[in-house]
Parts: structure tokens; sequence; C-alpha cells
């Protein structure tokens, strides 16, 4: 089974990729979407792992069903940005790995300076695995069968991932999510759906999914209101 096979097969219904929003706006209003480290300009750079100690600087990072939120709140700890304190998730669609090549890692795919990355992407059911090596808890019985067993697990996507294959964004509160909903309008871009989940910016639905139950997510439409 090819990994879009293995990961729909689960109820996986999309991949993750955490960013500023100022980072959303070029993002949004170009056809490329999300660039690898690699080829982004550096007069627009803002990358959101400056080290990058997984050395695979032509991938772009996601993680599965849910956000690396663990890395999303160091990064947020680190922000010195007094004026773009906002971050989102961006939902990938699962298409893109029969559009591009891919690798994955069953951990953070920094770990061991990336020595868990592996090419055979076709492999990838490994990291929901009852017992994962490079981490230290087993996987619990009642947890969701689209998460992996280490929620930092990764599906690294190569050179980009197109605006087409961003099909969502999620955001903390409803503040953040009407200067997303503001941005997409003005880009004109209509395909994007919008969701308020304060719980996936955080840490808290990786116990929720332990115990089968997915956080909540609410999905914003203000459409009538235009």
């Amino acid at each position: 089974m090819s990994a879009y096979d293995v990961l729909t097969a689960r109820g996986v219904t999309r991949l993750c990729h955490f960013t500023k929003f100022q980072s959303l706006t070029h993002i949004i209003n170009s056809a490329d979407g999300i660039l690898a480290s690699d080829s982004i300009r550096q007069d627009t750079k803002n990358v959101n792992d400056t080290a990058r100690y997984d050395g695979e600087l032509d991938f772009v990072c996601c993680s599965v069903q849910y956000p690396n939120s663990w890395f999303l709140q160091k990064a947020m700890q680190r922000d010195s940005d007094k004026i773009f304190k906002d971050w989102v998730v961006l939902y990938i669609d699962l298409n893109i790995l029969r559009k591009k090549s891919a690798k994955f890692c069953p951990c953070n795919a920094s770990k061991s300076g990336g020595a868990y990355i592996s090419s055979n992407i076709d492999n990838i059911d490994s990291i929901f695995a009852a017992s994962v090596s490079t981490f230290r808890y087993p996987r619990p019985q009642k947890m969701l069968s689209c998460c992996p067993t280490d929620g930092q697990a990764e599906i690294l996507i190569e050179k980009s991932i197109p605006r087409e294959y961003i099909d969502g964004i999620a955001v903390g509160d409803e503040d953040t999510a009407k200067r997303v909903y503001a941005l997409l309008k003005m880009c004109n871009v209509t395909h994007i759906n919008l969701y308020i989940a304060p719980d996936i910016l955080t840490t808290k639905w990786s116990e929720m999914v332990k115990k089968g139950c997915p956080p909540a997510e609410f999905r914003c439409d203000w459409s009538e209101e235009d």
C-alpha cells in the first residue's frame, strides 16, 4: 500500500504545518504555498526552526492529523516579535503524498540529527506501532487510530506544498480567526476552511486522543455576514 492508502485507511484526514500569521500572508498570496527553508527568499525568510538539526532544508516538515504542539509551544516562547504574535496551523490535503516525494520519521525529525528519518515512505504505518523505539511510552489501546504513537512524528514533503493543497487553517481564538478570514477574503482564496480549535494549538489534544476523544474544532462560516 502507498503512504496515502495507509494513512486514509487509518482515518487520517490531513497533515499539519504551523506557521506565524506574518508568514501566512506570503503563503496565501503565492500559488507556491509553503516553501522549504532552502527555497524561501532571504528578504522574506521567517522559518519556524532556524536550527533544522534534521538537515533536511529542502523539505517542509509536517505532522500527522494534529500539529507538533510541543515544538509550537517552544517556537511561541522564543518568539521575540512584539507585533506579529499570532500562530496558525495549516491543514494539508493528503493528496500531496501523490504529488510530491516525501520522507517520514517516527519521532521529531531533528532527533539525533535526523538519524531516524526514512526515505521509504511506504513504511509509514510503522509510526502507528504499539511501541516505537524512539518513544518511551507504549501506544494506549484507546488512542485514535489516525494519530501516530509519538505525537511528534513527521512527514517531510520535498520542495514545497502548493497553496491548492492547503484546505484548512486552525487558530486559537475568534480574534485571530477574523484576521485570517480578512486575509483570505482579500486574497480571494475561497477553498480554505477556517477553524477555531484552541486545544490544537496547545498540547492538550495529546491526552484527548490517547483516550479516544478528538479535540473540538469549530468551523467558521461568516459568508452570510459579507
